[in-house]
């Protein structure tokens, strides 16, 4: 007697434990790509309806498994006997058969034919278009380098080269790039491409420094479809050296920004360099070589930011070039009302004071204003009226944006407060103010 194993030969079925005249008709829908040059094999999917997998029996221990073959399909020219054959037609789901379009399929349109596992056909007209044998040159375009035509030396040069073939209906053959300077060899990635239409070679390589003054690097790429034809293209970049930042001048400014400081170095480029801070750019007034005139961006809060000056792919920086100083701010008066004569003491309490800081009753001036410390100011209140804004102002940091702490004037003649209007000539302080002022106030 044989041998179990011997018995359990494997049959193929379209679906385990159904006649064949219960499978639905297949529907055919779509074939991509609807239209390719004949002279590369091509990648083909069929859309569809009720693709039922085939299956394989086990008839010894009576278990099933799906494989993906079982289909068959083949193009037809429209009104030409003969047919050609899809290669490689493998079951992918219920809606998807994959397959691959041979080369040499003559120029003209095709029908697509399905046939299932059962055996039964299905036919969708106009499926396909040959074109023939492709005659177009490959596009070929170099794209990513460090934007500004500019690439300094030691810098991580980024490069995305892409091609298409055909329009995106022809097959690729090759890609080949390289970059060179001064006729040397500098890099040349291998580039592959899988056949299809189209290819991306994405690369980076470090770049030299430059021989001499104006030194130019060289990417070249060129592209081979499957017909022969050669597709090329060129991008010349200026070869420079890295720069260097030697002093920052003024090196200190608001956080608002708006100020203008001179970068001082070498190696800038007029048209291709950059100043950031903290990573902020910096809008450019003038430059030459050795320096660059800026505008500083604004800045969140106070502190130490690092200058850079970027040019081509590489930077110099000095990681605390500069300092942001918040403007002065006013909190608090001491008073807060007083007579609308003025010329009485007052205390202003905030931040950021210093002996540059001007404090403002409206468009008035705080007289004979002492800087105690950063944190707080003594004067004579201006005469006024009504209720005035307080603010304080830097000629170098300006003024804090918000809502400035009112002063409210009350009725009054010059005198009250305790300081005689007589004690402030025009445009002079009294002697002895710190007296008249009080050192004791909070």
């Amino acid at each position: 007697m044989l041998a179990r194993s011997a018995t359990a030969a494997v049959l193929l079925g379209a679906a385990a434990g159904c006649g064949a005249g219960t499978e639905p008709v297949p529907v055919l829908m779509e074939l991509v790509p609807i239209a390719a040059y004949n002279d590369a094999p091509v990648a083909a999917t069929i859309y569809g309806g009720s693709f039922r997998p085939a299956y394989a029996f086990d008839t010894g221990s009576g278990s099933a498994t799906v494989t993906t073959g079982g289909y068959a399909a083949s193009l037809t020219l429209s009104g030409v006997p003969g047919s050609k054959d899809l290669q490689a037609v493998s079951w992918e789901s219920t809606h998807i058969l994959g397959g691959q379009i041979p080369p040499g399929l003559a120029a003209g349109t095709y029908d697509l034919v399905v046939r299932d596992p059962s055996g039964r056909l299905a036919r969708l007209p106009g499926a396909f278009r040959s074109l023939g044998a492709d005659g177009l040159a490959p596009a070929v375009a170099i794209v990513g380098p460090v934007s500004g035509g500019v690439v300094a030396a030691g810098a991580t040069v980024p490069v995305v080269v892409t091609a298409n073939d055909g329009g995106g209906l022809g097959a690729l053959r090759s890609l080949t790039v390289t970059v060179t300077t001064a006729g040397a060899s500098v890099y040349s990635p291998g580039c592959q491409v899988t056949g299809g239409a189209t290819g991306t070679c994405a690369f980076t390589f470090r770049a030299p420094a430059p021989g001499a003054a104006g030194a130019t690097l060289v990417i070249d790429a060129t592209a081979t479809g499957a017909g022969g034809q050669i597709g090329e293209t060129q991008l010349a970049l200026a070869l420079a050296p890295a720069p260097t930042i030697t002093g920052v001048d003024p090196n200190s400014g608001s956080t608002l920004g708006g100020g203008t400081v001179t970068v001082y170095g070498t190696g800038f480029l007029p048209g291709a360099t950059q100043v950031t801070f903290d990573g902020s750019a910096a809008s450019l007034l003038d430059q030459s070589a050795t320096s660059l005139t800026v505008v500083t961006p604004a800045q969140p809060l106070p502190g130490p930011a690092a200058v850079t000056v970027s040019l081509g792919g590489a930077g110099a920086t000095l990681p605390t070039g500069f300092m942001y100083v918040a403007p002065p701010a006013v909190r608090e008066l001491d008073p807060a009302s007083g007579p609308a004569a003025g010329l009485f003491p007052i205390t202003v309490v905030g931040s950021g004071f210093r002996t540059k800081t001007q404090i403002l009753f409206g468009a008035a001036p705080l007289i004979c204003p002492r800087v105690i410390n950063a944190n707080r100011i003594q004067g004579f209140a201006p005469p006024g009226a009504g209720t005035e804004p307080v603010t304080a102002t830097d000629p170098d940091y300006g003024a804090m944006p918000g809502a400035p702490v009112p002063f409210n004037y009350t009725g009054g003649t010059p005198g009250d407060g305790g300081v005689p209007a007589a004690a402030i000539p025009d445009g002079a302080c009294p002697a002895g103010d710190a007296g008249l002022i009080g050192d004791g106030g909070p």
